[in-house]
């Protein structure tokens, strides 16, 4: 049951530092584009008048983007969970146990 009660508390932890985190991403990367380029961005890539270099820029710098938001996310929320719970977050665990698992039986 406590790791059950880990796992959603994890998630809501991962929510709450990633909503400002992607609200943050979208901003930078649309100032990005306005910097880079003097039009707003393609919002469709499907729109005739937009050409393929400027979609697929576009689709470049939001997947970096998204990318990097998704990081910060992680590392965030570990950080806090790191400072709340006193242990480390149930993706970290997880990963420890698996590797421990698999050096055992290599071994």
């Amino acid at each position: 049951m406590a790791n059950v009660v880990g796992s959603i508390v994890w998630k809501v932890t991962t929510i709450a530092v990633g909503i400002p985190v992607g609200i943050a991403a979208k901003k930078g990367v649309e100032r990005a584009w306005v910097a880079a380029r003097p039009d707003q961005p393609p919002r469709a890539a499907k729109d005739p008048n937009v050409s393929w270099a400027d979609a697929v820029g576009w689709a470049a710098l939001s997947a970096a983007g998204v990318a990097i938001a998704q990081l910060v996310t992680m590392k965030g929320a570990s950080r806090v969970w790191r400072k709340l719970v006193g242990a480390e977050p149930p993706p970290v665990e997880k990963a420890k146990a698996e590797r421990a698992k698999a050096e055992a039986k290599a071994a």
